[in-house]
């Protein structure tokens, strides 16, 4: 009987016990069966440091295949993850353990804790020290006998431009949600996976990790993408990949990336390329997809929710652009302002109800209580449903711009800004103004030293309305993005302040 998510390892460990299930570049791998005794060892291990079901363990180290027998050890013992970015200070990381309480750190930081924090930390070196110190502990099944209802997870919700948020998860809808992303991508035993985006984010362990352990699938593990982005096509074929995926910020990377013909065409089992965590404008879609070949499927999904949209370009007459339709288990509304459901082709907030719904905000019920409208999820997010149920994305609400009391959604600038030859990245934000309300500032980072304000703003003019246009271009060398590649816009918004 599957109690939650590391029952379906044992399940594989006992159908098929040498089917490599995890691997790393570096040539670690571990079948099915190797990965069961590892999980149970760490069980163990967790009972010898007396950290138990209901306690919280907090993991700072990079993707490994240690980080993945921590997280299915915890779930086996009850025990709540927190994942965190490796990158993160020791400020940022004390922070998180005095806002979960965290009971245990795994972390590659030799730093010494404040005394007010009642957190253990163990040292991670690497996956062959960790693996020598688990051959200490008996690999006997061990079962903490969890309920559904009870919290998995806390992750960190770092958001683009509003405050960041503690998100909890209980078995039973990390079950629904991973089960939901299984059915509708049709992974299986032979789904072959290629993870580089951080494991303290949601969206491998979504998309990737847990889905290769509920199938009984095949991970293969980098550190980041750009370890890999010099050899990544040879990487998909040698290895045989048939799903990864990317951010945005990937997609144009690998675009602008000088690859052989040959290696272009070795890809022999990638059909398509998923993209998530950040808005993928249609551009990006068509360049990337003229250049290799490979559709990009653009995902949508939050934190709160998981995956919920998927729009499969593996259907007939497939067209970019689109968020695609809801996953299994998820309906969705658009709503107006006033919480009513919108016409299709009509703008409106993205609202989400079914079981793969998170459980709720750590220590936040406030935020807790005005995210819902009778069961629905208010995800803040623009767009609309066309007459065939497919979804559009427009923009965030919080990120919305009103100027002279009409409401400006920044996607539609930043994708006319994208398009205009030596545009490698474009970000388009709203500050305050007093004739206004709000005005608009494009920040834009170029490939092309002759590109001039004066260039975009002429494109823009033959587009768009008047009152649409930015009052400044800014250039900068880099645009702030977090770990998984969004545009960090609060940033931005502060940045702006020198150029007043």
């Amino acid at each position: 009987m599957i109690h939650n998510i590391s029952d379906y390892l044992t399940k594989w460990a006992l159908s098929k016990p040498h089917k490599i299930y995890c691997e790393e570049l570096n040539g670690l791998k571990l079948s099915f069966l190797q990965l069961e005794n590892k999980v149970n060892q760490c069980c163990h291990y967790f009972q010898f440091l007396e950290i138990s079901k209901g306690q919280v363990l907090s993991i700072a180290i990079p993707n490994c295949i240690s980080f993945i027998v921590l997280y299915l050890a915890a779930i086996r013992s009850g025990i709540i993850i927190n994942p965190c970015q490796n990158s993160l200070s020791n400020y940022e990381i004390e922070k998180n353990l005095r806002f979960v309480k965290s009971n245990l750190l795994f972390t590659q930081k030799n730093f010494k804790i404040n005394d007010d924090i009642k957190t253990r930390v163990e040292l991670f070196a690497d996956d062959d020290d960790f693996f020598e110190l688990l051959g200490k502990y008996n690999d006997s099944y061990f079962n903490s006998y969890t309920e559904e209802d009870d919290i998995i997870c806390y992750y960190n919700s770092s958001g683009t431009s509003g405050n960041s948020k503690y998100i909890k998860y209980s078995h039973k809808n990390m079950l629904y949600m991973i089960d939901s992303v299984v059915k509708t991508f049709g992974f299986d035993s032979d789904s072959r996976h290629l993870g580089f985006l951080p494991f303290a984010f949601t969206s491998i362990t979504n998309y990737s990790f847990l889905p290769t352990i509920l199938s009984g699938g095949y991970i293969l593990l980098s550190d980041n993408f750009m370890s890999i982005r010099k050899r990544f096509w040879t990487i998909v074929n040698d290895y045989k990949i048939n799903y990864l995926q990317i951010v945005p910020t990937i997609a144009i990377t690998l675009i602008s990336s000088k690859y052989g013909e040959e290696e272009i065409k070795s890809n022999r089992t990638l059909d398509y390329v998923g993209c998530g965590s950040a808005p993928l404008s249609i551009e990006i879609q068509k360049t990337f997809q003229n250049k290799f070949k490979i559709p990009i499927a653009n995902l949508y999904g939050l934190c709160e929710t998981g995956p919920s949209h998927f729009d499969d370009p593996r259907v007939d007459q497939w067209k970019p652009g689109s968020v695609g339709v809801p996953i299994f288990d998820y309906e969705c509304k658009i709503l107006s302002k006033e919480f009513k459901e919108q016409p299709d082709g009509v703008i409106g907030e993205f609202a989400l109800r079914g079981r793969n719904l998170f459980k709720g905000y750590l220590n936040n019920e406030k935020a807790e209580k005005e995210a819902f409208r009778s069961d629905f999820f208010l995800t803040g997010d623009l767009g609309f449903k066309d007459s065939n149920g497919k979804y559009y994305f427009n923009d965030r609400k919080k990120d919305l711009i009103i100027k002279a009391g009409v409401n400006i959604a920044p996607g539609e600038i930043e994708e006319i800004i994208f398009k205009i030859d030596g545009v490698s990245l474009v970000a388009v934000i709203g500050v305050p103004d007093k004739f206004f309300g709000e005005e608009i500032i494009a920040f834009v980072e170029k490939n092309d030293k002759f590109l001039t304000s004066e260039k975009i703003i002429l494109a823009l003019k033959k587009s768009l309305q008047f009152l649409k246009i930015p009052k400044k271009i800014i250039f900068l060398e880099k645009l702030p993005q977090g770990p998984t590649g969004k545009i960090l816009k609060r940033k931005l918004i502060d940045l702006y302040s020198n150029y007043e």
